[in-house]
């Protein structure tokens, strides 16, 4: 066995609840899959009663080929949570739980879909969407439908399609992956027989990625251990970063509450990046209150400093990036170990643009709902294609009431079955009031300005002449969600527009980039020679030689619905995570202007520079000047204020925080190569 002092600890510690804290890059792979085998060899432990449980069905065939390709087929059972307590149920009930009455998640999105449009639910196109991931939170957390909550959608309609979604499952006797959970919780908690057997199963618990267990997950495990104790859960509070999954860090964090007699080890030496790397992802996390505190260090080279770019948009920040990838790939860096990280999918646009103009291959590892294929791009179709053609009725039926023009739907289908002209049949109709008629010669009225205007002026008419930006602000209240993300995607449909006149020219630019969209996901790419795309959370558990980090700006990172201090502690494990992915190179970018407006840089970016200005401000320090050279720290005055003496004989007055923040001065150690001129200058 190969092992550092602390990986050989937790290899070899004694039977007994054991708390690992592993930081990124630390080997805690490696040092579950020998203390599987130290434990079968050195502590008798019989592999047929060993469980290791990881979160993803690709983590635990991995963990499994990598033990037995070591070691031999040995008869330890190597598992997802699902799937151990999907085993268990199948035990209990063999007929109940078999594999045809599982509902896999295109099926029940079809069964969903079925019973919205039986139901008339008068919802948009992601309410399928919202309404599962609500499921799945309220079902993780064991919360009665009485008692829940959801937001972003209509209460009334989630509990009136959960209803009918679980009576539709109770005559197919159906489940799907969460039913798994809740059942297997309420059978081991009512059934000591079965709890008994069980434990008899499963005598040695190991877990990885424990920080992302969430209620009914832990309860589980907890009655499966509390009896023989013996438990070694592996998983780092830094990096948990599922808790809008219903993910409990607190399970981690206060581990020894639940196992009091617990041995906590650190896995505290990084394998992966380079000191410098490291230094400025510590900075960050630092500015954390809720963690266990640690000290990690790496063997690998001190490297550079990870550079800081601003630049003026997203379209500049994808020009630069692109540049920068074909440099490094015409110096011999496979594009397989670049990646490109984003917080939201909707960001990753101009890049994708960019990197198909310049016919770079790439990889959305975690997939991309393309501008073309979101709800609101189709409506602003909708009237388009209206302005054009007034008579289509299904366009029309989309966009009647949007914004509210009161027109139902049964008025709707009336006027379509008349034949005909639709707008001429609803103007015909004796139900409607006059003020209805109104708003529909307004419609009529607004679709023959439409067709006048160039692309652009046409899609800011239908966002602020028609109403739709009023309508998509009275939807998210209606749904108590912020407008703030559906208005973002507005932004960005008006933003794809630049450089095109024609609706048609337009429309198909997107829908091609939705094709290439879909070629380039289900990790197509992934064996190939391909640059990695992917949020901030695809990222976790990879590592590339060189990152770059896009849209480091205010309300992006930290995202604009995070406000309580929880969350914001979550976001900054979210960049911690992404900056932990790079190995020897680390680029951030942070654009000025996002859909025409001012924005601000990322608060994370001063947490790091201030943490490493105080580390670094003392007399005595050197430090390089953009303009002025090498220099030496003579005196530290208030507020952070240096006097520096440059080797020109010139002695300043510097502001530490200032000259950081703006990447005038960098310290000595902290780079291979003197500063130069960014490429704004």
């Amino acid at each position: 066995m190969d092992l550092n002092k602390s990986q050989k600890q937790a290899v070899t510690c004694l039977l007994k609840p054991t708390l690992v804290i592993a930081g990124p890059g630390s080997g805690k792979t490696h040092v579950i899959i020998n203390r599987v085998h130290y434990m079968i060899e050195q502590l008798n432990c019989a592999p047929q009663h060993i469980l290791v449980v990881t979160f993803s069905k690709l983590a635990a065939e991995e963990m499994k080929q990598r033990y037995e390709k070591i070691h031999g087929v040995t008869g330890v059972t190597f598992g997802t949570l699902h799937s151990v307590f999907y085993r268990i149920l199948r035990r209990s009930d063999p007929r109940r739980y078999a594999i045809e009455h599982l509902l896999l998640e295109d099926k029940k999105k079809s069964i969903l879909q079925n019973l919205i449009k039986e139901l008339e639910l008068d919802e948009e196109e992601d309410f399928i969407e919202n309404f599962t991931k609500h499921l799945s939170l309220m079902q993780n957390q064991l919360i009665e439908s009485k008692n829940y909550y959801p937001e972003g959608i209509s209460r009334e309609a989630f509990i009136k399609l959960l209803k009918h979604y679980e009576a539709f499952k109770e005559r197919h006797q159906a489940f799907d992956f969460d039913d798994m959970l809740v059942a297997c919780y309420y059978l081991l908690d009512n059934d000591d027989a079965i709890l008994k057997v069980v434990r008899a199963q499963y005598q040695y618990i190991l877990i990885d990625e424990f920080q992302d267990i969430n209620e009914v997950q832990f309860r589980i495990i907890k009655k499966i251990a509390e009896a023989k104790r013996q438990i070694f859960v592996v998983g780092d509070d830094d990096q948990s970063i599922y808790q809008f999954r219903g993910a409990k860090p607190e399970f981690l964090l206060d581990f020894k509450k639940h196992f009091p007699e617990v041995e906590e080890i650190y896995l505290d030496v990084n394998y992966r990046s380079t000191q410098m790397i490291l230094n400025y992802s510590l900075a960050l996390i630092e500015h954390n209150t809720k963690r266990y505190l640690k000290a990690l260090t790496t063997p690998n080279a001190k490297g550079s400093a990870p550079l800081f770019i601003p630049c003026k948009d997203a379209k500049e920040e994808a020009l630069l990036i692109v540049n920068e990838i074909i440099k490094r790939k015409n110096e011999g860096l496979p594009l397989t170990e670049m990646a490109i990280i984003y917080r939201t999918n909707l960001q990753a646009r101009p890049i994708v643009e960019t990197l198909l103009a310049a016919n770079i291959p790439f990889c959305l590892r975690d997939g991309m709902v393309s501008l073309y294929d979101q709800w609101i791009t189709q409506d602003l179709f909708a009237y388009l294609y209206l302005a054009e053609n007034i008579n289509q009725p299904e366009l029309a039926a989309r966009i009647i009431n949007k914004p509210k023009r009161y027109i139902s739907n049964a008025v709707m289908q009336q006027a379509k079955q008349m034949g005909g002209h639709l707008f001429m049949n609803l103007l015909g109709l004796e139900t409607l009031t006059e003020w209805q008629k109104n708003y529909i010669q307004q419609l009529l009225f607004d679709l023959q300005v439409l067709k006048e205007k160039d692309l652009k002026n046409a899609i800011a008419y239908i966002r602020r002449n028609i109403g739709y930006d009023q309508y998509v602000m009275d939807y998210a209240s209606f749904r108590k969600m912020p407008a703030s993300s559906l208005l973002e995607v507005l932004d960005d449909i008006e933003d794809s527009t630049e450089g095109y006149v024609s609706f048609k020219e337009w429309e198909n630019m997107l829908k091609t980039m939705s094709e290439e969209v879909k070629t380039q996901t289900n990790h197509k790419n992934i064996k190939q020679e391909a640059l990695n795309l992917m949020t901030m959370h695809g990222s976790k558990g990879l590592e590339f030689n060189t990152v770059f980090i896009i849209g480091v700006v205010n309300g992006t990172i930290p995202h604009h619905k995070s406000h309580l201090p929880a969350e914001l502690e979550e976001e900054r494990r979210l960049f911690y995570v992404a900056m932990t992915r790079a190995k020897e190179n680390l680029f951030i970018y942070s654009p000025e202007e996002r859909h025409g407006k001012n924005v601000d840089i990322s608060p994370f970016i001063s947490e790091i520079q201030v943490q490493l200005v105080q580390s670094k401000l003392k007399v005595g320090q050197s430090l390089y000047h953009k303009s002025l050279g090498k220099g030496l720290i003579m005196e530290i005055l208030e507020n952070a204020v240096m006097l520096v003496k440059f080797n020109n004989g010139q002695v300043r007055k510097i502001d530490s925080h200032y000259a950081i923040k703006n990447a005038i001065i960098v310290w000595e150690d902290e780079i291979d190569e003197k500063p130069h001129k960014s490429k704004k200058e």
